[in-house]
């Protein structure tokens, strides 16, 4: 599925819950989980997708290691789980718990990459003729 098709199908969904929520409110839970298998579904095969071509890159190039791919890789996994967790509480009128697990997130991030950093940080020293 394109971006394209998953908006479209959002748009189509939250119509049908809207209108059912005022006639048949009892019906919306079922809409919901359809479309949430549907939009994990078509996530499943992009995220498939994405893994392979990160393999590929991995493999044909070596710029950078395999531990900082490592660390990329979980960062982007950290992200996205932090943005699923902070819009699931700002659903459920819980912002200010969004606000928190957002900067948990970027705290988890920022730990996660320090030895990157400390990796650029050598390299530069090197460049510069410092010990």
């Amino acid at each position: 599925m394109t971006i394209a098709e998953i908006g479209g199908l959002a748009m189509i969904a939250l119509t049908v819950l809207l209108i059912l929520k005022q006639y048949k409110p009892e019906w919306t839970p079922f809409v919901r989980i359809a479309v949430t298998l549907l939009s994990v579904g078509s996530l499943l095969t992009m995220i498939g997708g994405v893994l392979a071509e990160i393999r590929s890159l991995t493999h044909d190039t070596h710029a950078l290691s395999p531990e900082a791919w490592t660390i990329l890789l979980k960062a982007l996994g950290v992200a996205f789980l932090t943005e699923t967790a902070a819009s699931v509480c700002r659903d459920s009128g819980e912002s200010g718990l969004a606000g928190w697990v957002e900067t948990a997130g970027k705290m988890e991030i920022l730990l996660l990459s320090f030895p990157l950093i400390q990796t650029a940080m050598e390299t530069v020293k090197t460049l510069l003729g410092g010990s």
